[in-house]
């Protein structure tokens, strides 16, 4: 297996794309005749080490566990900007006797000769790294310094002519309002109730376009949301009533790199060398901040330990009705405790249709269905192979690095309008605009990319299997409650949660369950007691193999001709037509069409899982 290993920086002018890094390490696979995984850290330094960049990381994850016998980078400087971290990696090579391939020829670690100039070529580029590190933070203490702006300026202030800072007096007036009721006793969650339901926007919803990105921790899906539809948050208000700028003082701290040893390793820290503090215009008068400041010190005492609750399944339960995420909501003190449809929680309530479950009851029922339960695993085993899935996602993944491929082009040539000195372009507004959202795109399209390429390796039937039977097999009953969401996570792709309303309290839960690599949604059923689970069907998409594809093609084939219809007859897509769909999605149903993939089908079936009081796990 060859370990395609991927990096871009944050600068702008980076040379190496991570598409072209990956289509490098694609070709060297086939050269070598390997299967690959590819490991990608996008817009992130190489002075970092392995700790943070989630991409090396799993590199050497996997490195351990002896799944890579090869490795595959553009060049060194993807791997490394820190000698200790090439030390580290030439270290794991060396012990797991894997082969280095920098863009694509042999490079022998063991060779004396080799192992020394690639330790001189670590030393330059850990030197080029600093050195660049050390001229932005000089530069932005020197700005610090002379009380201008950079980067994202605090809300109530913009920049100046001279990029001084400067008063912004729209959002000022609700800077001193934050003041004024903090001072009446009001705290900051309140506070950002009361600016939400008046509609005040936030700096993001008002100043910034394009989405804010949040990978889930334990299924790494990535969502995004709009930063138009941004809220205020009581730690964004309590942020802002400490913050000393707007008593006129903006603090600034100048960090350094710093080497320690910790535990027998190296280990880069920042430490603060020197607070650089300068006069701005205030917003709030310095009597008033200070009298704030007091009093949230005395409502501090006030207020308990905030309780922590462990919500196993948040990240995976959506809602039929709206779509949105469940959250998992428990009050201590009170009866609440309850996954609930974010579009039942305040602010927001805009979604009639969904009810809320018991936590602990929901969290029993997945165990025993993945893990105690015999009937999943049977199922899983019995499902056909899924070739012809593998194949679709593989055209898929070509068109989309295809499109990948013409935004970056767009982008480099706008970077070189905008970094040629000679273009005119260098302050233009319309092409500043224009990149940024190229340069969007890119970041979404590469992630759209990413997803295929680990569908594509999870729709590999025995690939597929051997993870499913591994992360069934990890469950025990002395599993910690990290190990247990971190298995679930890893073995289920999404939990959709439908509300059926009947007259008083009662009412029907139907659950729909999609696993990781498998096209098959599963169904339970069970009423608000949710103490009883019905199984009561599977369903599939589509074809999964050659075989169910020519079975079902037959019998649509058998169906159209009972009704009189032939290969040539235009009455068959008419009617489909009438209904809007596009040509492909009619080629997709027509089993005359080579494009076909078969017929969506629904089986029913029958089994209990039945809770018990004493079964029902409660992780708070």
């Amino acid at each position: 297996m060859l370990g395609i290993y991927c990096r871009t920086s944050k600068n702008r002018a980076e040379k190496y794309t991570i598409e072209n890094q990956r289509e490098g390490g694609i070709k060297c696979a086939i050269e070598l005749g390997l299967e690959y995984i590819i490991y990608i850290d996008d817009g992130i330094s190489g002075t970092l080490d392995e700790s943070v960049r989630d991409g090396l990381s799993d590199l050497f994850r996997d490195i351990r566990k002896n799944k890579i016998t090869h490795i595959y980078c553009i060049d060194q400087s993807r791997i490394e900007r820190d000698t200790r971290t090439w030390d580290f990696f030439v270290a794991e090579c060396l012990n797991k006797e894997i082969k280095y391939y920098p863009n694509g020829s042999f490079f022998a670690l063991d060779n004396p000769t080799n192992r020394m100039f690639a330790s001189l070529m670590s030393v330059v580029n850990a030197y080029y790294a600093e050195i660049t590190s050390k001229k932005v933070r000089l530069a932005n203490a020197r700005k610090a310094k002379e009380g201008k702006t950079h980067g994202i300026k605090p809300y109530g202030y913009t920049k100046g002519i001279n990029n001084e800072y400067k008063i912004e007096e729209n959002e000022a007036v609700h800077v001193k309002r934050m003041f004024k009721l903090s001072l009446d006793g009001i705290g900051a969650y309140t506070i950002a109730n009361i600016l939400n339901e008046e509609g005040i926007p936030t700096k993001f919803s008002k100043n910034f376009k394009g989405k804010i990105k949040r990978k889930d921790e334990y299924t790494g899906a990535i969502t995004y949301h709009d930063k138009s539809t941004i809220k205020w948050r009581g730690n964004v208000i309590s942020d802002i009533l400490r913050n000393k700028i707007y008593k006129g003082i903006r603090e600034w701290n100048r960090n350094e790199d710093k080497i320690e040893n910790i535990n027998g390793k190296p280990v880069k820290t920042k430490v603060k060398v020197e607070l650089i503090t300068s006069k701005v215009p205030h917003i709030i008068e310095p009597e008033l901040w200070d009298k704030v400041q007091a009093n949230l010190s005395v409502n501090k005492k006030n207020v308990g330990k905030k309780s922590q609750y462990n919500y196993l399944l948040n990240g995976l339960v959506k809602c039929h009705h709206c779509e949105r995420l469940f959250v998992g909501k428990r009050r201590k003190g009170s009866r609440d405790n309850s996954y609930k449809c974010k579009g039942k929680v305040y602010p927001n309530s805009n979604c009639d249709k969904s009810r809320s479950i018991n936590i602990n009851k929901l969290d029993t029922f997945i165990i025993k269905h993945l893990f105690i339960s015999k009937s999943l695993k049977g199922h899983l085993d019995s499902l056909p192979k899924t070739e012809s899935k593998h194949d679709r996602l593989k055209i898929k993944l070509d068109e989309e690095k295809s499109i990948l491929k013409k935004i970056e082009k767009k982008l480099d040539k706008g970077y070189k309008l905008l970094f040629n000195e000679d273009s005119g372009f260098k302050d233009d507004e319309v092409v500043q605009s224009n990149v940024l959202k190229l340069k969007n795109k890119k970041k979404e399209k590469s992630e759209v990319v990413t997803k295929l390429e680990q569908e594509l390796l999870l729709a590999e039937s025995s690939f597929r299997d051997s993870r499913t039977e591994r992360l069934l097999s990890e469950y025990t009953d002395e599993s910690t409650f990290d190990d247990i969401k971190r298995i679930i996570h890893s073995l289920i792709d999404y939990i959709k949660i439908e509300h059926h309303k009947e007259e008083g309290k009662m009412g029907t839960f139907l659950l729909n369950i999609k696993y990781k690599g498998y096209d098959e949604v599963i169904s339970f059923m069970t009423n608000w007691h949710a103490n009883k689970w019905y199984w009561i069907s599977k369903y599939r998409k589509g074809a999964n193999t050659p075989q169910e594809l020519e079975d079902d093609r037959e019998m649509d084939k058998a169906l159209l001709k009972q009704f009189g219809m032939n290969k040539d007859d235009i009455e068959l897509t008419g009617f489909q037509k009438e209904s809007g769909l596009t040509d492909d999605e009619i080629a997709k149903m027509n089993p005359f069409s080579s494009k076909y993939e078969g017929a969506e089908t629904k089986e029913f079936i029958y089994d209990l899982i039945e809770l018990k009081t004493e079964e029902i796990i409660d992780f708070n």
